[in-house]
């Protein structure tokens, strides 16, 4: 096995490298990359058995997204035909920043689920001061305490969080024949 760094390793295939050194370490790694076509992006979807694409609903997000996904499809094809291999149990996408009160946003979401299905998770992660403020400190809001927000902003979040984690752990359960 080549090792990561080795001069002779494909760039794509480095992440699932250093992955298969701690493997018998971990149940499940996040490996969260930003939203560019990069070795790291795309070593990272080469390594992976799931993936969760984060969309915020507004229309040039949206947009936004679907001209990355096309992009990343093409290398992608590229990757595939230098010997990468892409592997999922499942791609979800993940509405995020969510305000439910919000119409327009609403109708994104409605669009999103016409188009992409049960491929679209069922629960949102609203959007909430208390994410925001929890990643100011570069902290998840597991970590921060309840005493630093009001408790109904606290709360609404947590909720929303379980409810997406909940839905993700299951995706992950099923994938594992659980």
């Amino acid at each position: 096995m080549r090792k990561p760094g080795d001069e002779n390793s494909l760039f794509f295939a480095r992440v699932q490298q250093a992955l298969e050194t701690v493997a018998d370490d971990y149940d499940v790694v996040v490996l969260d990359c930003p939203p560019q076509l990069g070795y790291l992006t795309l070593s990272s979807l080469c390594a992976s058995t799931s993936v969760i694409v984060t969309v915020h609903p507004q229309m040039l997000d949206v947009a936004s997204m679907s001209q990355f996904l096309f992009m990343t499809a093409d290398l992608l094809a590229v990757v595939r035909e230098a010997g990468g291999s892409l592997n999922f149990d499942f791609l979800r996408y993940l509405v995020t920043r969510f305000e439910p009160h919000d119409g327009p946003q609403t109708q994104i979401v409605g669009f999103l689920r016409s188009l992409f299905g049960d491929r679209v998770l069922t629960a949102p992660m609203l959007k909430s001061t208390a994410v925001s403020d929890a990643g100011l400190t570069k902290q998840t809001l597991y970590e921060v305490g309840r005493e630093n927000f009001s408790r109904g902003t606290y709360d609404r979040a947590m909720e929303s969080l379980d409810a997406v984690n909940a839905e993700i752990e299951k995706l992950i359960h099923t994938a594992w024949g659980r």
